[in-house]
């Protein structure tokens, strides 16, 4: 063992050289939360699915509203800009069937013939006698009646049917169509028309904004509150930056790897990064502790004394450090063996970042002490808090001392412990059987989220 730590700088460059390639994969990085891929591949529903697309075609649709609280729709410029935006939609890759106002049919008949015009036709002008015609023609035919035309007449619907398969509904192929239509439309009803999306493409987008913006927050955060943890446990510069530049360092391996197994991220994955700095700062933070409290004594060590000190440590943290990373991978990597597509990416990455942050804390900062040396550590303490003889050189540590006396006064109480740990036994055994599984995505959101 001792060998491998012979070549700390080594160590260092070869995990920053990882660390490197990894990073690299994030611009490839894609979000997809098709509600299709919680489905197993061989689950009856999906296979029927499957073969309804194959026989009939597309079943992803966008709706797109057009509301006009000011007016309404039959006017002949708004109809106009209708046209446009209609065939525009058309010209656009990936596009089935575009059926609006002014492109759907109307089928009447006269005689012994069917005739098949237009609901709306090309030369209306927008007088009073064709909007009544039109008028008793949406009426007349429920296909049309508050599907195409709302009841006040000042909204209508636009459907888009695109030319993919219902697991596709949250493909880049129907979101970088979505975002053509915004643009379209933005570029169009510039005249106060108030444009909405729904369906599975639209749902799809607002779940991977409102990700995008809770990873820009909940990262952060989760970063700000280890760093206060430790300023406060330890109040020294190693302590604090070493144990969290780990976990960091197995975060992007982790993100970074799904890339490269071609695998996007889903709402369960975008929790990853959060629950790695928060479980694996612990390994980094068992190698620091046992390094600061070996020191304590304040002695001035030599070269070699240092090393043979960082030595001994890894001999002694390493089996701990080892069987608590163990038990937290064996937790997360059971999930590899659920049918749910994401469920087991979730645990395949995540078992796969536990075990980096353990690598990492017992190679990384091991080797980041050697390379520093045996330099002295900054005392952190009041004038009036050196030690006397036979005293350890640093004072104790306050956050560890009150967490101390908290537990040792709970166990004090035994009988209240054991009944209290009883009751919530029993709690839990009764309440189990009355869990409900409800997998609509969009309850995972807040009432006012964006995607509600």
């Amino acid at each position: 063992m001792e060998r491998l730590y012979r070549h700390p700088r080594i160590i260092i460059a070869v995990i920053l050289l990882i660390t490197a390639v990894f990073a690299s994969q994030f611009p490839r990085m894609e979000l997809d939360n098709n509600n299709f891929r919680f489905v197993p591949e061989n689950d009856p529903s999906r296979i029927e699915t499957e073969a309804i697309d194959e026989d009939f075609g597309s079943q992803v649709i966008i709706l797109i509203g057009l509301e006009r609280s000011f007016d309404s729709i039959f006017d002949s410029d708004f109809l106009g800009r209708v046209h446009e935006f209609d065939e525009r939609l058309q010209g656009l890759d990936n596009i089935d069937t575009v059926s609006s106002i002014v492109s759907t049919d109307y089928i009447t008949s006269r005689g012994d013939s069917i005739v098949v015009e237009q609901l709306v036709p090309g030369d209306f002008a927008g007088n009073d006698e064709e909007i009544v015609a039109i008028k008793q023609r949406v009426r007349s035919w429920d296909l049309y009646d508050r599907t195409l035309i709302s009841d006040d007449e000042k909204s209508t619907q636009v459907l888009v049917s695109l030319d993919l398969k219902t697991e596709e509904a949250g493909s880049t192929e129907s979101l970088a169509v979505l975002d053509d239509i915004r643009v379209i439309s933005g570029e169009i009803f510039t005249d106060g028309t108030k444009v909405y999306l729904a369906g599975l493409p639209v749902f799809s987008s607002d779940i991977n904004s409102a990700m995008k913006k809770d990873l820009r927050t909940l990262i952060p955060l989760v970063v700000i509150t280890v760093l206060a943890i430790l300023f406060f446990s330890f109040r020294r510069s190693i302590a604090i930056v070493l144990p969290l530049s780990t976990v960091v360092i197995a975060t992007i391996w982790s993100i970074g790897a799904m890339p490269l197994f071609g695998v996007r991220l889903s709402v369960l994955s975008t929790v990853l990064p959060v629950i790695l700095v928060a479980v694996g700062s612990a390994y980094g933070i068992h190698v620091i502790t046992h390094y600061l409290d070996d020191r304590a004594d304040g002695k001035v060590l030599t070269k070699r004394d240092h090393e043979q000190l960082i030595f001994e440590l890894i001999r002694k943290i390493g089996k701990p450090v080892a069987l608590a990373a163990l038990t937290t991978f064996a937790g997360f990597v059971s999930f590899c063996f659920t049918s749910v597509l994401p469920i087991r990416e979730f645990g395949f990455f995540s078992s796969f970042g536990v075990f980096a942050s353990f690598i990492v804390s017992m190679t990384f900062i091991p080797s980041v002490l050697l390379v520093r040396g045996p330099r002295p550590l900054s005392r952190n303490r009041k004038k009036s808090d050196r030690p006397v003889d036979g005293e350890a050189a640093f004072s104790a540590d306050p956050l560890s001392d009150a967490i101390a006396d908290a537990f040792t006064g709970v166990t004090r109480k035994k009988r209240i412990v054991v009944t209290c740990s009883i009751v919530l036994i029993l709690f839990s055994c009764y309440s189990i059987p009355k869990l409900i599984i409800d997998n609509v995505l969009v309850e995972y959101f807040r009432g006012d989220a964006d995607v509600s």
